[in-house]
C-alpha cells in the first residue's frame, strides 16, 4: 500500500495526471510476488494444522486402547490378524472410551492403521508436513517396514 501511495505522491508533486507503464508493471510485479508468498505460506500452515489435528487423534486413540486394554487385559482384535486395518475397525471396541473414531482431517483415504499381535500393538499416522510414522506398545520393528520411524 505504501509504494502506491510513493506512487501518487511522485505524480503529484511533477504535476502529472497518470502513471506510467513501467510504474504499473512494477507495482503489479510487487503484489504478484507477496500474493505469491501468503498463497504458499497459507498452504504450509494447512498442511501443518492438519499434522497437528493428527497428532492428537493418535493421542486420543492410544488413550482409549489403553482403557480398553486395563479393563480387557488385552488389546482389540479389531483386524483378525498381524497384517493391520484401518482404525476405524476399533470404532466397536472403543465405543465406551471414545464417541468415534477419528478420520484423516484431510477426508482423504489415508485413514489411521491399527495392527495387533497379542500384548502389542501399533498405530501408523501419515503426515504431510513430515513422513509418516508408528506409534504403539511393544510394536513389532517390521510392521509398515523396519525403515518407518516412530514417532515422537
Amino acid at each position: 500500500m505504501a509504494l502506491f501511495h510513493a506512487l501518487i505522491l511522485t505524480c503529484l508533486r511533477k504535476g502529472r495526471k497518470g502513471f506510467t507503464i513501467v510504474e504499473i508493471i512494477v507495482a503489479i510485479t510487487v503484489v504478484a510476488i507477496l500474493a505469491t508468498i501468503v498463497i504458499v505460506s497459507y498452504d504450509g500452515i494447512q498442511q501443518r494444522t492438519r499434522d497437528s489435528q493428527r497428532e492428537s487423534d493418535i493421542t486420543q486413540l492410544k488413550i482409549a486402547i489403553e482403557k480398553y486394554h486395563a479393563e480387557n487385559s488385552e488389546y482389540p482384535d479389531a483386524c483378525g490378524n498381524t497384517s493391520g486395518c484401518s482404525a476405524s475397525n476399533l470404532s466397536s471396541y472403543l465405543s465406551p472410551y471414545l464417541d468415534s473414531v477419528p478420520v484423516d482431517p484431510s477426508g482423504s483415504s489415508n485413514q489411521y492403521q491399527y495392527v495387533r499381535n497379542g500384548n502389542s500393538y501399533g498405530l501408523r499416522v501419515n503426515f504431510e508436513a513430515k513422513p509418516a510414522c508408528k506409534t504403539g506398545v511393544r510394536m513389532n520393528s517390521g510392521w509398515w517396514g523396519s525403515s518407518m520411524p516412530t514417532c515422537g
